[in-house]
């Protein structure tokens, strides 16, 4: 049932999210009419918790369905380190690019803690479904 998605190139979707975190992080407005987006106060942490965790659970995905054998587990504490850096530099980005956003350190937070949920829950289920 899953063999297709091993023809996918190994970490295509992993820069793909990446990719996209990046420029909805950097655009100067993404969405342009935001007011629709954002439901209630705060809901931009929601947004930012969302994207790193899928971003790293986005990676466990990659890195077990292309495992070969059970070494290399160093490759997921390094992308939990990836995103949560990404995730500040992104922040610092913000402030200092002069686009028109400002970077927070709440938000820095929800994309960490985004990202460990992510990783936790991408181990749990993606070592069980690809290795069935």
């Amino acid at each position: 049932m899953l063999r297709f998605l091993r023809h996918i190139p190994p970490y295509i979707p992993t820069l793909l999210v990446y990719v996209i975190i990046c420029y909805l992080s950097l655009d100067a407005d993404p969405f342009h009419d935001s007011k629709r987006l954002f439901v209630f106060p705060g809901s931009d942490k929601v947004v930012h918790f969302i994207m790193y965790c899928g971003l790293t659970a986005t990676f466990c995905f990659d890195y077990y369905r292309h495992r070969v054998v059970r070494s290399g587990s160093w490759l997921l504490p390094v992308a939990l380190v990836v995103a949560i850096v990404t995730g500040g530099v992104l922040e610092l980005l913000q402030t200092h690019m002069g686009i028109g956003r400002t970077g927070d350190y709440v938000d820095f937070i929800a994309n960490s803690l985004g990202a460990v949920v992510g990783l936790v829950a991408g181990r749990k289920i993606f070592a069980r479904l690809f290795t069935l």
